[in-house]
């Protein structure tokens, strides 16, 4: 499947392709990753293949990725079938900051908290807000997307961000979700489509959110367990 062949453009209209990064080791055994470096594992890198391939055709003008090495690496092996797109790495794209809960397993809270349920008396390090993460993610957008002179963006982030940006923008009413899309956890390189008009009063369209197809057999639910990172 192309993905690219999905929905046509015009003048008038941007397309911002989103995409999730590939499985890392840390996705598969359900670790906290937040803002830890992980790199893919193998099984993420040929995730990063599938949707390259997937994607080929999509005439991008514009590259954007979260600087963390799983974001960058997927990034790079799209822009292999587009040599001639530069990569920009963005600290704005980072997944959610998680505090002392990155690079625990989910639910293994020990240590954390005492038996009543009170915080240690050490300083914890809280994790990033959803509200912040979505700010964060909209800043970005507002200030890099809208206006823009590109046609074709493709942006790699994580999956809270990829949700908490996309829950953001039909907040505000800026886009709306078309043919009954629902947007919910986006597994490893889910792929979501943003149309925006290039005048910046009219209102986008959410084309797609999270969509796999690209993948095939074990890679389809790879990554599903852990939803931040």
């Amino acid at each position: 499947m192309s993905q690219g062949k999905i929905h046509g453009t015009s003048m008038e209209t941007v397309q911002v392709y989103i995409v999730r990064h590939g499985e890392t080791e840390e996705n598969r055994r359900k670790i906290i990753q937040g803002q830890l470096d992980t790199p893919l594992n193998l099984e993420g890198e040929k995730q990063a293949d599938l949707v390259a391939r997937a994607l080929k055709d999509v005439p991008f003008n514009t590259c954007y990725s979260s600087d963390l090495r799983r974001a960058a690496s997927t990034a790079e092996r799209i822009l292999v079938h587009h040599p001639k797109v530069k990569l920009q790495r963005e600290i704005a794209l980072r997944e959610r900051y998680m505090g002392d809960l990155q690079g625990r397993v989910w639910g293994d809270f020990q240590g954390l908290i005492t038996d009543k349920g009170d915080r240690k008396e050490r300083e914890i390090r809280e994790p990033e807000s959803p509200e912040a993460v979505m700010k964060r993610a909209m800043t970005w957008w507002n200030e890099t997307v809208v206006g823009t002179n590109a046609s074709f963006i493709l942006v790699v982030s994580h999956g809270a961000w990829i949700r908490l940006l996309v829950q953001g923008l039909l907040g505000d009413k800026a886009i709306r979700a078309v043919h009954g899309i629902t947007v919910g956890r986006c597994l490893n390189t889910g792929v979501s489509v943003i149309e925006i008009p290039r005048v910046v009063k009219g209102r986008g369209n959410l084309l797609q959110f999270g969509n796999v197809m690209h993948l095939s057999g074990p890679s389809a639910g790879a990554g599903a367990g852990c939803g931040c990172g």
